[in-house]
């Protein structure tokens, strides 16, 4: 009995098929010497090196952000750690802000030292100081690792100036989870290398942890004999579900854009709310910088209460709509109380040093909300007579 191999079937699908193989087969030696060997034809080689649907959706995420090529992988953080393997070694020197996630920071400061990098950290609330700390280490510096925007204050860097202030082999990534196509090309801002948490938007549905790096084909390269060796790799199932996400990303993001954007005027003008971060209102410190940037503001919004922690936290239990929860970019609408999530291992003094008062709430719409509801209930919960 003849045995029917896969790509003997005969296929007409519109949507190409989910590819869940840990190993590929080879026709003959030949097929062996020129996929395997050299590589002049392409062909899957084992599951930790390559999956069609990873290829499908790289190429997707390619052309979305203008990239030369990308690499798809387990976690945001994944791709992030494979990145700075890949493209640093001992007595290089780098620099990110100090307003980067927390588990970047542990990156820097943590792993990386132990193999001989050092690195200086710059706080970018005041974007012109952060150029001026960057430009006093141009000839030094191997790479420069930003994020934007910032969380929780939702901060902006010029990137362009930063580009401008650096030598032109110094590396830059980026880190635009907030901020993926269309909000923000960082990649046409001298951006070298634009990192994404897909587990956010990209993914858009709460349901897949995944990490994305596009941008040089040279540093792309380089990453990926990282990624084969190392194997931070996604599997065929949440490649699929990405795929599958992209279909409806610009969509998401026009409504989350509008809903943020709503939300953020109606928190900014309550009483009982101290002060909004969201880049679409002109209070937000950064604003000139995100009408240069950003072409959408997303959907996450930090605001402060002029309350003790405990307080605090009797405004957000109070809460019905949003679920009590880390992440963003869902379809469902997320609050967390950053001093109770994010920093509960900071000290008083390292919160007032990254600005974060225990008042401190952030809030991440979800596109199936409707936003009036969030608002009705954000209102009862804020109420004062409660």
């Amino acid at each position: 009995m003849t045995k029917l191999r896969p790509d003997d079937v005969f296929r007409n699908s519109i949507e190409s098929p989910t590819y869940q193989s840990a190993s590929y087969y080879f026709r003959d030696a030949g097929h062996v010497k020129d996929g395997l060997h050299d590589r002049s034809v392409p062909a899957g080689r084992y599951g930790r090196y390559s999956n069609p649907t990873w290829v499908e959706v790289e190429n997707r995420l390619t052309e979305l952000s203008g990239a030369d090529a990308s690499l798809v992988f387990a976690s945001g953080m994944a791709a992030h750690t494979t990145a700075f393997l890949a493209l640093l070694e001992a007595g290089d020197e780098v620099v990110l802000p100090s307003e980067s996630y927390r588990q970047v920071r542990n990156i820097f400061h943590h792993i990386l030292p132990k193999f001989g990098i050092t690195v200086h950290e710059f706080s970018i609330r005041d974007p012109e100081e952060f150029i001026e700390n960057v430009r006093s280490l141009k000839g030094r510096l191997k790479l420069v690792h930003l994020e934007m925007p910032s969380s929780p204050h939702m901060y902006l860097i010029d990137v362009a100036r930063v580009r401008e202030a650096l030598d032109p082999e110094t590396i830059i990534t980026l880190d635009s989870s907030f901020s993926p196509p269309p909000n923000f090309y960082a990649l046409q801002w001298g951006v070298d290398l634009v990192l994404f948490s897909a587990t956010k938007y990209l993914g858009g549905h709460g349901d897949i942890v995944a990490g994305v790096a596009s941008g040089r084909q040279d540093l792309i390269d380089k990453l990926r004999w990282y990624r084969d060796t190392t194997g931070p790799i996604m599997d065929g199932n949440t490649a699929f579900l990405l795929r599958r996400s992209l279909y409806t990303l610009l969509l998401r993001m026009e409504r989350v854009n509008a809903m943020g954007l709503e939300v953020a005027r109606y928190l900014e003008n309550h009483p009982r709310v101290d002060r909004v971060y969201y880049n679409g209102l002109e209070s937000h410190p950064h604003f000139k910088l995100a009408q240069q940037y950003l072409n959408g503001y997303g959907g996450v919004i930090t605001f402060e209460l002029d309350m003790s922690e405990a307080e605090t936290a009797e405004v957000v239990d109070r809460l019905k709509v949003p679920f009590m929860a880390s992440n963003f970019g869902a379809p469902h609408t997320l609050v967390e109380q950053s001093t109770f999530f994010t920093y509960f291992e900071y000290s008083e003094e390292e919160l007032r040093s990254i600005g974060v008062p225990r008042g401190t709430v952030r809030l991440a719409l979800g596109y199936s909300n409707d936003p009036q509801a969030v608002i009705d209930d954000l209102d009862q919960a804020l109420s004062p007579s409660r």
